[in-house]
C-alpha cells in the first residue's frame, strides 16, 4: 500500500477545505443572484435609490433600509472599536493575571450569549431609559440598535485585540526599552503597529457580525419602512436590512416578487461583506 508522507496529506486536506470552502461560496451567491433575478428584472437596480417599501402596492425602495443598516453599524462601530482596544491593552498590559482571566471570561460570555437575549435586554433596559432621557415615544430607534450592537460586537473585537497585542514578541518589547521608549511610546510606536493586522482582523469580524444580526436589532430598532427626516436622526424608529427579512418572509410566498424583493436585500448584505473582505485583501497586498 503505498503510503503518502505527512505534509502531502495535510495539502491535500488544505486544498479540499479551500475547493469546499469556494464551492460554498459560490453556491450562496448562485442561490442568492438567482432568488433575485425576477426582482432585478423587472424594477432595476433604481429601487436601490428608493426610499418606499410597500410590497401590496408593488413599491420595493431599499434605501431606507440600506441607510437604518449603515446608521447602526456606524454607531455600534464608534463604540465598540476604542472600548474593544481599551479594554485589550488594560487586559494585556496592565492588569495582573487574575484581572485578566475576568475580563477575558467576562468577554467570552458576552460573546456566547444569544442575541435574541440582547433584544430582550434592550426592551426592559435600553428602550426605557430612552424614552426618558430622550423623551422618545417608544424608545425604539436607530441610536437602540447601535447601542445593541456595540455590545454584541465588542467580545469579537476586544478578543482579537488582545490576542494581536499579547502577541507581540518579547524582543520587540525588549528593543523599545532599550531605545529608552516609556510606556506610551512602546504601545503606539511598537505594539499597536506591530498588532494592527490582528485588531483589524477583528473589526471586520465584528463588522461581519454586525450586518447579519437580526433578532436583538429587529426588538429595539421599531422596522419602521421610512428614511429618517433629517436623514442624520438617530432618534427615530427605522428598518435594517435584516430585521425587514426577519419580519417579512414568513408572509411572502416562496417565489414571489415579495420573496425575490428580500432575498435582494440579503444579495446585499452579502455585496457588502465581500467588499469589506476584499478592502481588506488589498491592504494586506
Amino acid at each position: 500500500m503505498l503510503k503518502l508522507p505527512v505534509f502531502s496529506m495535510l495539502g491535500l486536506l488544505v486544498a479540499a477545505g479551500c475547493l469546499i470552502a469556494l464551492l460554498g461560496i459560490s453556491s450562496l451567491l448562485w442561490f442568492l443572484i438567482d432568488s433575485t433575478w425576477l426582482f432585478f428584472t423587472q424594477f432595476g437596480f433604481e429601487s436601490l435609490w428608493q426610499d418606499e417599501w410597500y410590497p401590496y402596492e408593488h413599491l420595493y425602495g431599499f434605501l431606507a433600509a440600506i441607510t437604518g443598516t449603515a446608521w447602526a453599524l456606524i454607531i455600534a462601530l464608534l463604540i465598540a472599536i476604542p472600548c474593544g482596544i481599551s479594554a485589550a491593552i488594560v487586559s494585556s498590559e496592565i492588569a495582573n493575571s487574575l484581572w485578566k482571566s475576568w475580563i477575558r471570561l467576562s468577554m467570552e460570555t458576552l460573546a456566547g450569549i444569544p442575541s435574541v437575549v440582547y433584544g430582550l435586554i434592550g426592551l426592559w433596559l435600553l428602550l426605557p431609559w430612552l424614552q426618558t432621557h430622550f423623551h422618545l415615544l417608544t424608545g425604539h430607534s436607530l441610536l437602540a440598535a447601535g447601542l445593541i450592537l456595540s455590545l454584541m460586537i465588542l467580545p469579537t473585537i476586544m478578543l482579537m485585540a488582545h490576542d494581536a497585542i499579547h502577541g507581540v514578541s518579547s524582543e520587540q518589547r525588549e528593543a523599545a526599552k532599550l531605545l529608552g521608549l516609556n510606556w506610551n511610546q512602546t504601545l503606539y510606536r511598537v505594539l499597536l503597529p506591530q498588532a494592527w493586522h490582528g485588531i483589524r482582523s477583528g473589526i471586520l469580524l465584528a463588522i461581519g457580525r454586525g450586518l447579519g444580526e437580526t433578532m436583538a436589532v429587529m426588538l429595539v430598532v421599531g422596522s419602521l419602512d421610512r428614511m429618517p427626516e433629517p436623514f442624520y436622526n438617530i432618534l427615530e424608529p427605522a428598518q435594517t436590512l435584516t430585521s425587514r427579512i426577519g419580519r417579512e418572509m414568513g408572509e411572502a410566498a416562496f417565489g414571489s416578487m415579495h420573496f425575490s424583493a428580500l432575498m435582494a436585500c440579503g444579495l446585499i448584505l452579502a455585496m457588502i461583506a465581500v467588499m469589506f473582505s476584499l478592502s481588506a485583501q488589498h491592504k494586506n497586498t
